[in-house]
């Protein structure tokens, strides 16, 4: 097949035969781009890497497909777009030029990096730096200086864009060997699983620390204070005290903990649990976490927070029992959850019946903070049980013959989805069961700026996974998605998920198709909102 313009015999013994540059620039492109590709974008595009006509490129393109090069996926209409490929022979250096190295780790290349020059690129290689991996582990006081160029702050993003290049598998392996060993038996050294009953954890909460440390009961050492969102300028207090036991088996973890667990909550580069992005509450003007935190200090008042999923609900109420050493108790409850299943049944004992605690019954014994998520779900009965708590805070258990009156630390907090479309599976809930709370909303964070830099700690707290500029295209686009009801929308949790795909190796677009594709409803097709993610990426 020849092209429009012949070369030279000399000229064709250094060029890369045509379909091998072709299957690697639609190699890249397909990664890049996170799913099919039209065939004319690449007959457009191959003339910036080989000498093909548009009309030579489609003509390789069927007889690659033909040779099983291409899988291609035909309209009705007539056009094609290529779904995938196999690649012909190593990648020719045109296209690796053009896209950057692939994630690889051997003869490495620091020049790569946006920092290094060829003097600095030497320098690294001479110091003993042969791979990103080991690059990345560096310090930078370990490779400030060793060129006269290579300046302190030079050093600094030298190392967390070299970060991004390392392949995520050796930071894969050795975080697994970490929670390996923090899960495994001390005395035999053997991974092993934990069951607790939590019937048998009976330990109570500690005392506020007001009490402990003989301060007024009003001092602001001894309670949660709102300096994160809008307050991080002007704190307020809240009047909710702090305990003083934050070893206590139900108080959230900070993963740098001992007793963490795969659940604990997440710590920046300092070791400080990451606080959640807190929205505004869209009637009462308030940030959420000032406005449950005072609910929480009035006692046992019953809080109904309402919010779409992967809105950080449960974050926010872990952060909040985290901050105050308060036990934290999240239950998942659904249409076939029973009274029984939250206080516990009747079970024997030798020759008599005897009844069992439940996870509620136990918590508010314990002083817990109790969170029942997706509660109109339940049934009526399970919720009706629970109404002399809500009304009086004493809970009477009929099956067990008992009238509980909880620790006084003990409080009650329910979650669920807004009644919208999107979450037509949500029931409504009982109007004389939903007076009884006191009700917020927890929207998706309104601010790009404060959800980027919120993101950007979690997902860059030790590894550098995604650059910030990137990252705020991604939630830009996030907010496009919750603002047009016919397009899945991208929660929060759903972009650290995303950012996950990136760790991975998938490039931005793609990570970002994905969870489109993942969250889509049956009646909305991820594919409507391509081109407006190709506005931001």
């Amino acid at each position: 097949m020849s092209s429009t313009s012949s070369p030279s015999s000399a000229d064709r013994a250094d060029t890369p035969d045509e379909q091998v540059v072709l299957s690697h620039l639609v190699n890249r492109l397909l990664q890049r781009e996170g799913g099919n590709i039209p065939v004319e974008r690449v007959t457009l595009r191959v003339s910036d890497y080989v000498d093909l006509s548009d009309q030579d490129a489609a003509d390789l393109i069927d007889d690659g497909a033909d040779a099983g090069i291409y899988t291609l996926d035909r309209s009705q209409s007539g056009s094609a777009t290529i779904a995938g490929v196999s690649p012909q022979g190593p990648e020719p250096s045109v296209i690796t030029d053009a896209f950057g190295e692939l994630q690889r780790d051997d003869g490495t290349d620091f020049r790569v990096l946006s920092v290094v020059t060829d003097s600095i690129n030497d320098a690294l290689h001479d110091a003993g730096y042969n791979d990103f991996t080991g690059l990345a582990s560096a310090s930078t006081a370990d490779i400030a200086g060793l060129t006269g160029t290579l300046t302190e702050s030079r050093a600094e993003n030298l190392l967390k864009e070299a970060q991004q290049h390392a392949p995520v598998g050796h930071r894969l392996a050795q975080r697994a060997a970490a929670y390996y060993t923090q899960r495994s038996n001390p005395d035999t050294g053997l991974g092993e699983a934990r069951v607790t009953d939590l019937s048998l954890v009976t330990e109570s909460v500690g005392e506020p620390r007001y009490l402990a440390e003989g301060w007024s009961p009003d001092d602001e050492r001894g309670m949660y204070v709102s300096n994160i969102g809008r307050n991080a300028g002007n704190p307020v207090l809240t009047g909710l005290h702090v305990l003083d036991n934050p070893d206590h088996p139900s108080v959230p973890k900070a993963a740098t903990h001992p007793d963490a667990s795969y659940d604990a909550l997440p710590v920046d580069e300092h070791g400080e649990v990451i606080p959640p992005a807190v929205p505004i509450d869209p009637r009462l003007q308030l940030p959420l976490d000032e406005l449950i935190a005072k609910k929480l200090a009035r006692g046992l008042v019953p809080i109904r927070v309402v919010g779409p999923r992967g809105s950080g609900k449960n974050y926010l109420l872990k952060y909040l029992c985290h901050q105050t050493n308060r036990g934290y108790q999240s239950i998942d409850v659904d249409r076939a959850t029973e009274p029984e299943d939250l206080f516990g049944p009747l079970v024997p004992d030798g020759d008599v019946i005897v009844p069992r605690n439940g996870a509620v019954k136990q918590g508010l014994l314990n002083g817990d903070t109790i969170v029942i998520n997706e509660f109109p779900v339940m049934q009526a009965g399970a919720a009706i049980a629970l109404h002399r708590l809500l009304n009086e805070g004493t809970l009477l258990v009929k099956s067990h013959g008992e009238l509980v009156e909880p620790h006084p630390s003990a409080r009650l907090v329910i979650t669920m989805n807004p009644p919208t479309r999107e979450y037509r599976d949500s029931e409504p809930m009982n109007s004389a069961t939903r007076g009884r709370f006191r009700a917020f909303e927890q929207p998706y964070i309104q601010d790009i700026e404060d959800e980027a830099e919120t993101l950007d700690r979690q997902v860059n707290s030790t590894d550098v996974v995604v650059d910030r500029p990137t990252l705020r295209k991604i939630v830009q686009f996030a907010h496009q998605t919750r603002q047009n009801e016919s397009w899945p929308t991208l929660s929060t949790r759903n972009l650290t998920i995303l950012c996950e795909h990136i760790e991975d190796g998938a490039s931005p677009k793609a990570a970002t198709k994905n969870e489109l594709w993942a969250v889509a409803e049956p009646n909305q097709y991820p594919e409507d909102a391509h081109e407006t993610l190709n506005d931001f990426l």
